[in-house]
């Protein structure tokens, strides 16, 4: 007897390793942050079917952009490093009785992405994400927008508390 399980499954736990594998807000990746003249902010498209429940991306970026200038961290569009926002959705199988009918599992992303050079050979750069945490949250399709702004909200202050411990004001 073969024991099968669906696609959204393997989907959603693909989903959750791949939310895993990213920097986090260890000692360590807020060193990262130390001497960090200025970041510009980019938001990733929201998924269609988030974007329908009212979900801006440019509403989004705004908001963050407002949040780093009041904590005195510069915004520069110009800037190398660059804080990254991300959100991914995926529907449960129906059978899954602990959510509503048109729920969605809700990453939400928030990340900090410098040029970093290979120690074992200095020409080579890469693009890569040295600090930053996630949300994942169930969401009915009406408390999308909702869940998604207390999420970047909660992100956006994990951020500013991070580059304040390792770059205090002087």
């Amino acid at each position: 007897m073969t024991f099968m399980i669906p696609r959204r499954i393997y989907a959603g736990v693909a989903l959750l390793i791949a939310a895993n594998c990213v920097a986090s807000d260890s000692s360590i990746d807020r060193s990262t942050l130390r001497g960090l003249k200025a970041v510009k902010v980019v938001v990733d498209s929201p998924a269609p079917e988030v974007e329908r429940e009212g979900v801006s991306g440019d509403a989004l970026r705004i908001t963050i952009e407002q949040k780093l200038r009041a904590a005195g961290i510069d915004v520069d569009h110009e800037a190398v490093e660059f804080l990254g926002l991300n959100i991914s959705s995926a529907r449960p199988p129906r059978r899954v009785p602990l959510m509503s009918k048109g729920a969605v599992s809700l990453v939400v992303n928030l990340g900090l992405y410098q040029i970093v050079l290979l120690n074992r050979d200095k020409n080579t750069k890469t693009i890569t994400e040295t600090w930053g945490d996630q949300r994942v949250a169930p969401a009915t399709p009406k408390a999308i927008e909702h869940t998604i702004e207390e999420a970047v909200d909660d992100l956006t202050n994990e951020f500013i508390n991070a580059y304040h411990a390792v770059n205090p004001k002087q």
